[in-house]
């Protein structure tokens, strides 16, 4: 095949680019994953929150262009008629410690434009009767939930009816010295490649000479679910006040649109890029990296670093689990936490000259391509105005979008 431009990884960010890309361009897209079908990782596994732009430093591009996407999504849901539970969300104070950062969050949510509303413990407990606060809390009022696995696969289907091409079971490879990008099945000559793979987006970069002060460094979220007999309500979404100088919310309440009740997630850090459960995904290379930059981190403490895992490792056990949800809901008993849903694994960006776990999203140009590095949360909320700050990144490139040899 030789598409005018070929996309890499069919998870939300790179269908929502395909779509773009054939709308701009009217060009013709092809989408390979090495999966049987879309979503297949973080995409399909995420917690399905549409954030409404509340933890994002002003100018920086997840606050620029998560506002627009929670309108837009919610927008999409409706008119597909995917179910979403729209009862917003509230941010709350486990101790006086936290107080400082809930203030932090009320300003950058002004600074962006989100509808937030100041509660005390009796007006909080009106719209969240179980949850839990020191003073006060802070009410999103456009936080909602859908399913993330059915919005893209709705995405996949709309990408279709527009032209977009996909091939599913096709992973790449490598690079070939004329140019052409090497898969499973074949190599193929496209116009301008575009990397959306996610866990595996820093190997291709790499091979295309981009991004190599960059990795990824995988983290597995794990998810409990509460019991259908617990005395706990939750209506919309509970969170607490997170560390702002990591990437990583902390466990959360979250009631997804067909009724249950998701606890999480944790933040484990990996061995391998696909490392769901127990050693299967373990991958020598990547453990080798990974244990050297942990400990690295570790020694030199960068923003409080130590702290940071060590929370992390005792929220892996079920009683350091049950301690840190108990923060937020009052009443929480340890028969309350079932088994959850499948975890999903966090493709974080990690500079490894500088030692920053990144928490912006990240897209860099290279040559006849485009690559982005980091798109994680609020990656979903944003997958629509972010196609289209893509495209725009390659029209100003003057990317070749015509037919080639």
């Amino acid at each position: 095949m030789s598409p005018d431009f070929l996309v890499i990884g069919a998870g939300v960010v790179g269908i929502s680019i395909a779509r773009e890309l054939r709308r701009r361009f009217t060009a013709s897209v092809l989408v390979i994953d090495k999966e049987d079908g879309p979503a297949r990782h973080a995409s399909g596994r995420n917690s399905g929150v549409i954030h409404a732009g509340v933890y994002y430093g002003a100018g920086s591009l997840k606050a620029r262009l998560c506002v627009e996407g929670n309108r837009r999504l919610r927008a999409y849901c409706a008119e597909k008629n995917i179910a979403i539970n729209a009862a917003g969300k509230v941010v709350v104070a486990r101790s006086a410690e936290d107080r400082p950062g809930l203030d932090e969050l009320h300003r950058r949510s002004t600074a962006n434009g989100v509808n937030v509303t100041w509660l005390d413990q009796k007006s909080l407990t009106e719209v969240e009767p179980s949850a839990r606060t020191v003073d006060k809390a802070l009410f999103v009022r456009d936080t909602a939930v859908v399913n993330p696995l059915e919005v893209v696969q709705a995405m996949a289907s709309d990408a279709v009816a527009e032209g977009v091409q996909f091939r599913f079971g096709d992973a790449w490879t490598g690079m070939g010295r004329d140019g052409n990008v090497l898969t499973s099945q074949g190599p193929i000559s496209c116009g301008h490649l575009v990397n959306c793979s996610g866990l595996h987006a820093d190997r291709i970069a790499h091979a295309c000479g981009v991004g190599m002060e960059y990795r990824v460094l995988p983290f597995r979220g794990g998810y409990y679910s509460l019991s259908p007999r617990s005395a706990i309500a939750v209506r919309g979404n509970i969170y607490p006040v997170p560390d702002l100088r990591n990437p990583f919310l902390g466990v959360h309440f979250t009631r997804r649109a067909d009724g249950t009740v998701i606890v999480g997630p944790t933040a484990l850090p990996l061995l391998g890029r696909e490392q769901y459960s127990g050693l299967k995904g373990v991958n020598g290379e990547d453990a080798v990296w990974q244990l050297r930059f942990l400990g690295s981190l570790f020694r030199r403490n960068v923003d409080h670093f130590r702290a940071v895992a060590l929370r992390e490792l005792v929220k892996a056990t079920r009683p350091g689990f049950f301690r840190e949800a108990c923060g937020l809901v009052n009443g929480l008993r340890p028969s309350d936490l079932l088994p959850g849903k499948s975890p999903g694994i966090r493709a974080q960006l990690v500079n490894i000259e500088s030692m920053e776990l990144i928490n912006d999203f990240v897209i860099r140009p290279g040559p006849r391509s485009t690559h982005v590095l980091n798109a994680v949360s609020p990656a979903f909320t944003c997958s629509l105005p972010f196609a289209e700050h893509v495209a725009t990144q390659i029209d100003r490139a003057s990317a070749e979008v015509g037919p080639h040899a």
